[in-house]
């Protein structure tokens, strides 16, 4: 093989490795962002968890106060 069908192929080679470097890159900023995306997410599940959870200590408070407020109510009607 002659010098310049050597040069010739390297610089195809490297080339080629340039573009699949640009890919890698590209594909991993991507994957960045999705991460990024991920934790947000799973964050804010979190903070909805303790809302839920918060509401339906509340609701539980509420019907607690419902039942004795009934039967305030039944026992004032037999009385």
């Amino acid at each position: 093989m002659d010098n310049a069908k050597i040069f010739d192929t390297l610089e195809r080679k490297i080339e080629k490795l340039l573009t699949r470097l640009k890919a890698l890159e590209s594909d991993n900023d991507k994957l960045r962002g999705d991460v990024a995306a991920a934790r947000k997410a799973e964050r804010e599940a979190g903070e909805s968890r303790g809302s839920v959870e918060r509401l339906e200590r509340e609701q539980e408070t509420v019907r607690e106060r419902l039942e004795k407020l009934i039967a305030s109510l039944e026992a004032a009607e037999k009385g």
